[in-house]
């Protein structure tokens, strides 16, 4: 993938942020692998082949976004129907989860994040899903913050990855 480079490194990027199709797919998981390897977390064969069933469900939301003068996607995010039993149980109606948000890493810090979770906000609300949650790493001071601007909080809910880092639920109320 090429990121068109700007001209101020800090410069904010108007995207849009479009409905993924299946064309999209390939170019979205480009995005979420290089952002995991750029936060030295490379994804594993086994890892990438359960993204693919992700973006393939039929009851998935996924949005990408790219920057008005190009095609090129530089930010996918995805949120699924949220589910009972920590999402192992019945779908839950009005509530989605958001499973995962990624900017390309050459983007971090230029407005991405923000405009594609507010894209993303907008097809929950079309979906009727006024509750949103999604888990972060306890270490993602990024990501914590661009979450916390779009109106996520603590739920109280923690757990611990399998390498042992602990991960926070963060909830959003519709606006």
């Amino acid at each position: 993938m090429s990121v068109p480079q700007l001209r101020r490194q800090n410069e904010d990027v108007h995207l849009n942020v479009l409905d993924g199709l299946p064309a999209d797919h390939e170019a979205a998981i480009g995005v979420w692998r290089a952002a995991n390897i750029a936060r030295l977390l490379p994804p594993s064969v086994e890892r990438v082949a359960r993204i693919w069933e992700k973006l393939a469900d039929p009851g998935a939301c996924l949005v990408i976004g790219h920057p008005s003068a190009s095609r090129d996607v530089l930010a996918m995010a995805l949120a699924e129907p949220g589910r009972a039993q920590d999402g192992a149980g019945a779908v839950i109606p009005g509530y989605g989860h958001v499973s995962m948000v990624f900017v390309h890493p050459d983007m971090w810090g230029r407005g991405v994040g923000r405009q594609l979770l507010q894209g993303l906000h907008e097809r929950a609300s079309e979906r009727g899903w006024s509750r949103t949650t999604l888990w972060t790493r306890a270490s993602n001071a990024r990501a914590r913050r661009l979450y916390q601007s779009q109106g996520y909080r603590a739920s109280g809910h923690e757990t611990t990855l399998g390498d042992g880092g602990p991960i926070l639920q963060l909830e959003r109320q519709a606006r």
